[in-house]
């Protein structure tokens, strides 16, 4: 196994960039939905890493992408504001901390071909758990090669993943003299703000305990995996199980199998399966991809049995609870907010007694990860970085698309677990297979 290398980053300025245009009066107010109130108090990493041509030196960089990036907020204005009391953004064109960094160790090579995500985070602007009112931050790093790699942290409570993946599309549209597409900020009339009176939102703790690690499922493998739940189960719909759904009800077994055979006591916990999904697909007509904030729900399934013939019942549970989300039911959840909240209130209360224990799958698969061009090509790699939260696994395409990217976060004892099983470990592609991945496989 190889040793990771270690980034030094050192941090050469700071500027904050403001929108190229005042913020018009009437738009001074951007007020968060109910599901931007639910969402964690912590940001999100985005990374893009990018070889640049001999033609591009990194002080022409530095420049252009900080006048297309004031140009793109003037769209974008609410991630240049101030998050106000968990209830709206306040937008007078604050401006997005903007850190320019070297990172005198490393060539980009060296990164992409032996990542470590803990080390990744030295490339973001902010750390992930010391939440502000800062909606975006943005840190350009250097390479001593030329290459370069734009880290972004993003506030959850004014944007999911697929909004701040769309923010960047259309930045570096900005960025190339082309046409972006303008963001849809209708959420707030969709979901209205609630009165959230006791109930701060999901924090993130800060957990020295837990470890994130990136592993790349083969294609050709997970495609067998598919076919072999979509024969072992029977569904009341005709789906098949997508590529996430199998290697969730995969690694799921996987889990529930180490935490029976090691906790006598387990009967007296619930275990759980979180699938984090978009909505804006669940809406009749659909919502546009451009839509703006958080537009994600959870379905949750509690499967009873994990070995013999049930092995593929998470499947078939996760594909009925989505089925359960459409149009009708989301007409039903705008009206029924409290419900939920005292939904979510009950959850995290379990949580706390160490009563219940959660995986969370989420995956940004066929987002628009790599259409990030701002003129010196695609991303080499695009990634995340180590999230500290315990039991979840993000799901990413590759490059190429001919596999999947994992993210995964877990205490040491279970991250162990996964490596050692054979069945695992036959899932994911080569060491050093870095056509598919930079990750190694172990």
């Amino acid at each position: 196994m190889k040793m990771k290398m270690k980034i030094e980053v050192e941090v050469i300025s700071e500027e904050t960039i403001k929108p190229s245009s005042p913020t018009p009066h009437h738009l001074r107010h951007h007020h968060l939905s109910f599901l931007d109130q639910l969402a964690p108090h912590a940001y999100v990493p985005f990374l893009y890493f990018y070889s640049i041509p001999n033609s591009h030196n990194h002080t022409q960089i530095s420049t252009h992408l900080k006048k297309s990036l004031s140009k793109a907020l003037t769209q974008y204005y609410p991630l240049a504001g101030r998050v106000k009391h968990n209830l709206f953004v306040d937008c007078n064109g604050f401006g997005v901390p903007f850190y320019e960094a070297r990172v005198e160790t490393l060539s980009l090579s060296e990164v992409l071909t032996n990542p470590s995500l803990h080390e990744l985070n030295n490339l973001l602007p902010f750390k992930l758990d010391g939440f502000r009112d800062i909606p975006l931050g943005v840190q350009l790093n250097r390479f001593r090669c030329g290459g370069v790699a734009i880290g972004l942290a993003a506030s959850h409570r004014v944007a999911d993943g697929l909004s701040i993946y769309t923010f960047v599309k259309n930045w570096a549209a900005t960025a190339c003299g082309n046409e972006s597409v303008s963001p849809d900020f209708s959420a707030a009339s969709i979901f209205p703000p609630r009165n959230m009176d006791g109930y701060n939102g999901v924090s993130i703790p800060k957990k020295n305990d837990i470890v994130t690690k990136g592993f790349v499922f083969d294609g050709l493998k997970i495609e067998a995996l598919r076919s072999k739940y979509a024969e072992s189960i029977g569904l009341k719909t005709k789906k098949l199980p997508s590529r996430v759904e199998a290697l969730s009800a995969f690694l799921w077994n996987k889990f529930m199998a180490a935490a029976s055979k090691e906790e006598e006591s387990s009967s007296t916990k619930l275990y759980t399966v979180v699938y984090i999904m978009d909505l804006r697909s669940r809406f009749n007509p659909p919502l546009p991809q451009n839509s703006f904030g958080n537009y994600y729900r959870a379905a949750t399934a509690t499967p009873t049995l994990v070995n013999g013939e049930e092995r593929g019942g998470l499947v078939r549970q996760v594909i009925e609870e989505i089925e359960k989300i459409d149009n009708k039911y989301m007409r039903k959840f705008q009206d029924g907010y409290e419900e939920h909240l005292d939904f979510m209130r009950r959850r995290m209360e379990r949580a706390a007694k160490g009563e219940l224990v959660t995986l969370t799958f989420s995956s940004v698969c066929r987002f628009p990860l790599y259409d990030a061009d701002f003129g010196w090509g695609k991303p080499a790699w695009v990634s995340m970085a180590a999230m500290k939260i315990n039991n979840q696994i993000v799901f990413m395409d590759t490059k190429l698309g001919d596999g999947i990217e994992s993210y995964f976060s877990f205490k040491e004892e279970d991250m162990a677990k996964f490596e050692l099983d054979s069945e695992f470990v036959e899932l994911i592609s080569p060491i050093g297979n870095v056509k598919k991945s930079p990750f190694a496989r172990l």
